[in-house]
């Protein structure tokens, strides 16, 4: 039965194989949602707070590595849709994913494909409620998904000169895997395991947020670090006129095991720190007074402050430099 093809069985089908995994794991845990998996539409009942919502497609070629199995396929949809809505604040609730599949995977891959997106829903405490399936000669995955705000939003233009610049993680891990992956390769076995595990299967810093949503006045602004720190830091000047990010070059956190990956491959360190992505870290602008309060109860890294001199700049011991806000972008030539 596996090793069919799942051109074999038909979309009816492979929804219901899907559905009816879904509700073994008992991954329907939000009362909000309403069982309406045969109509056309999932129901989600009115609320009094705001609904967040949120949609990433995944395309094979671009965005799967040759070495992600299916299984890292399918968490991977599900991480990058709720890294949106962690990134707005907001609790997340429910996803919708639509697929297109070649034709010639076997109902083995695809049970692979399913279980990733099952158990990431599971891990993230949140509700499958549907989605679509077609065909198509290569894998593309695209996912919807909410969120509730209970408490306050974080629009992203609401910075103050003087907050505190943070993010949740370690930077640089997924561009040195790629380069582990493709080029050229001598680093102990298993500092490489760990550092293309950022890549093929990445983690929210979920705790955390659940932290900074407890604590409301902490953050001035939330948002994830998919396209770079660099791009992330141009999106925030863009949003805030006259508002400087000054970035310390020694306080950005990263596994020193990619400073021989970069010297091997005759990299610059800054440009897997500052220009690659794909981190799912939050970066957050953060009120000072408030984060000396809980400080323990937060586990992130202060990388820079704001101040009002509309650049961002990266202050290194001996000079200082103007980051440019450049990354990855889809539809854009290098």
């Amino acid at each position: 039965m596996k090793n069919k093809h799942i051109s074999q069985v038909g979309e009816k089908e492979l929804i219901k194989i899907l559905l009816d995994k879904r509700d073994k794991k008992l991954v329907v845990n939000d009362k909000k949602v309403q069982k309406s998996y045969h109509d056309d539409a999932a129901l989600i009942k009115n609320v009094t707070n705001y609904t967040v919502i949120s949609t990433d497609m995944l395309i094979q070629h671009t965005h799967f590595p040759k070495q992600m199995n299916p299984y890292q396929m399918g968490q991977k949809v599900v991480t990058v849709n709720v890294s949106d809505i962690i990134a707005m604040n907001a609790t997340p609730q429910s996803i919708l994913i639509s697929m297109a599949l070649p034709p010639e995977m076997t109902l083995k891959e695809y049970d692979e494909l399913t279980d990733g997106i099952l158990n990431k829903c599971e891990q993230y405490n949140i509700t499958l409620i549907g989605g679509d399936i077609n065909q198509n000669s290569e894998i593309i995955l695209s996912g919807t998904s909410t969120g509730i705000i209970d408490e306050e939003i974080k629009l992203q233009s609401n910075i103050k000169e003087g907050d505190l610049i943070g993010v949740s993680g370690e930077l640089g891990g997924p561009a040195a895997a790629l380069d582990l992956l493709y080029e050229k390769d001598n680093i102990p076995e298993e500092n490489k395991k760990e550092i293309i595990k950022t890549l093929l299967e990445p983690e929210l810093p979920m705790k955390l947020s659940q932290t900074l949503r407890k604590y409301p006045d902490i953050t001035t602004s939330i948002t994830d670090i998919t396209d770079g720190l660099a791009v992330e830091l141009g999106h925030l000047s863009d949003k805030n006129k006259e508002i400087g990010f000054e970035i310390y070059y020694n306080k950005l956190p990263y596994n020193k095991n990619i400073e021989k990956v970069a010297e091997i491959n005759n990299k610059d360190l800054t440009d897997y720190l500052l220009h690659f992505g794909e981190e799912f870290e939050l970066l957050m602008t953060i009120n000072e007074e408030e984060y000396k309060k809980h400080e323990d109860e937060l586990n992130l890294h202060i990388i820079g402050k704001t101040n009002k001199s509309d650049k961002i700049t990266l202050i290194k011991e001996d000079s200082v430099e103007i980051i440019p806000t450049r990354g990855y972008e889809h539809l854009k030539d290098d």
